[in-house]
């Protein structure tokens, strides 16, 4: 894949609105990686286009992006969200792996939402609001967090072929034809 390319990928995927990265940053970055032994790259030219690099994961990279993804879901400072990173890149993990952070996350998870319930009940007429809508709002984002992670832990769990495109199979929006025709008609 080469560096335009990655950029792309972000935008369509919206990872830089959780996640800080910008062209340069993905160029530098590379050019790290390759430093590091983490990719290979050889230059490309297709048809009259400029020449590009292209880079491939080495096995290095690949172990090293799979310790990265286990190290996002199973991240303990939940303030600051590292899981939709763990999210996008399970596939670098293997099955039973993935379910094995995804549960420890959700464990994490469930005792903190247990923590904040009692914290709301104990704060409740005796805080200032604005405290206690901050304790609030964090219940509800955990809460929702918790939601989605038990809708990924359920895809992993049913995914009978562990690859990208089997795991997206259930949510497959259904086809012009399987929805009974052109609706753009009607």
């Amino acid at each position: 894949m080469h560096g335009y390319h990655i950029n792309q990928q972000v935008k369509v995927h919206r990872m830089d609105s959780w996640a800080k990265i910008s062209p340069p940053m993905i160029y530098k970055t590379l050019a790290h990686l390759d430093r590091e032994g983490m990719v290979i790259s050889r230059r490309e030219r297709e048809g009259l286009m400029p020449e590009r690099r292209v880079y491939r994961l080495t096995q290095k990279g690949k172990e090293r992006l799979a310790r990265l993804v286990e190290k996002s879901l199973l991240d303990k400072n939940i303030t600051y969200d590292l899981s939709n990173l763990g999210y996008f890149f399970i596939f670098a993990l293997d099955q039973d792996k993935a379910l094995q952070c995804l549960n420890k996350k959700r464990e994490l998870l469930e005792r903190t939402l247990r923590s904040l319930r009692k914290r709301l009940e104990e704060f409740r007429g005796k805080t200032p609001a604005n405290r206690f809508l901050v304790l609030e709002k964090d219940y509800d984002r955990f809460r929702s967090e918790l939601h989605h992670l038990n809708k990924i832990i359920e895809r992993v769990e049913r995914c009978t072929e562990w690859k990208q495109e089997a795991f997206l199979d259930g949510d497959r929006p259904p086809s012009r034809q399987e929805r009974g025709g052109d609706e753009e008609g009607r």
